[in-house]
């Protein structure tokens, strides 16, 4: 797994690639706790290059948002592969977080 940083107008991208599971989740969480601590007002995670995810990595996306909260910050996902999608339905977590299909929707 890769995880890259890069700012877009007000917003803190972290762009994820690679399988992300029990293996290497820790990877995933110390950067999302790096930019979850209120520094940024808005944090997105780009899955477009992830294919796979198991619920460690769902927990670690579900452990930013609720930091995120905690400093009245916003937090979404964006380009999220189908079989990654439709994980997050099962567990209805579409629901729980805001999820963007491209950058346009973002701006």
């Amino acid at each position: 797994m890769e995880i890259d940083f890069r700012e877009l107008g007000d917003h803190k991208i972290i762009e994820v690639s690679g399988e992300v599971d029990l293996y290497n989740v820790s990877e995933l969480k110390k950067a999302l706790f790096s930019i979850t601590d209120g520094n940024y007002h808005s944090v997105i995670v780009d899955l477009k290059n992830v294919n796979y995810m198991d619920s460690s990595g769902i927990g670690a996306l579900v452990a930013g948002q609720k930091k995120m909260r905690a400093h009245n910050g916003r937090f979404g996902l964006m380009n999220i592969h189908e079989d990654v999608l439709n994980i997050l339905r099962l567990a209805t977590l579409d629901k729980f977080f805001k999820i963007y299909d491209s950058e346009e929707e973002i701006i």
